[in-house]
C-alpha cells in the first residue's frame, strides 16, 4: 500500500520550555497524517462513521531520535505495516524538510469497532477501496 508525506511547520504552541516540540505532539501529528493518508485512499474517516465503523487506537509507540524546534518543517510519513478487514497498524517516520534527518518513529494499532466499540469486520468493498483493490 501506498505511502503518504504530510508536511507539517512546527508552530511555537507545540514547543516546550526547551524550544524543542512537546512529545505529545507526535501523536496529534500521527493522527493528522493517519487522516490524510484514508483521505487519501478515496474514502475518510466521516465515511467510515458514516457506514458504521470507528476505528480507536489499541495500541502507540513512538521512538524520540533527535530534538525538533520551532518554525522547522517535518515531513510526517505514514504507510500501512499491516491491515485487515479487522484491524489496521501504521508505520510513521518524521523527518526534516529535506528527508535527511530522522526525528521521531512510530507506530500506532486500530481495532475497527461499531460505535459501541465492539469488534466488527469491514466489508469486502472498503477493505478493496482502502488497499486500492491489492
Amino acid at each position: 500500500m501506498h505511502r503518504f508525506v504530510l508536511p507539517h511547520r512546527v508552530y511555537y504552541n507545540e514547543t516546550d520550555q526547551m524550544g524543542r516540540v512537546y512529545h505529545s505532539n507526535f501523536l496529534l501529528w500521527m493522527e493528522h497524517a493517519r487522516t490524510e493518508w484514508i483521505r487519501n485512499t478515496g474514502t475518510s474517516y466521516r465515511e467510515m462513521e458514516d457506514m458504521g465503523f470507528m476505528l480507536p487506537v489499541s495500541e502507540v509507540q513512538i521512538k524520540y531520535l533527535r530534538g525538533v524546534g520551532y518554525d522547522a518543517v517535518v515531513n510526517i510519513s505514514v504507510e500501512i505495516a499491516e491491515f485487515s478487514r479487522i484491524k489496521m497498524e501504521f508505520c510513521y517516520e518524521f523527518y526534516d524538510e529535506e528527508f535527511t534527518v530522522k526525528f521521531a518513529t512510530g507506530s500506532t494499532s486500530h481495532v475497527f469497532t461499531d460505535k459501541y466499540g465492539k469488534p466488527k469486520r469491514i466489508p469486502e468493498e472498503l477493505f478493496q477501496k482502502i488497499t486500492g483493490g491489492k
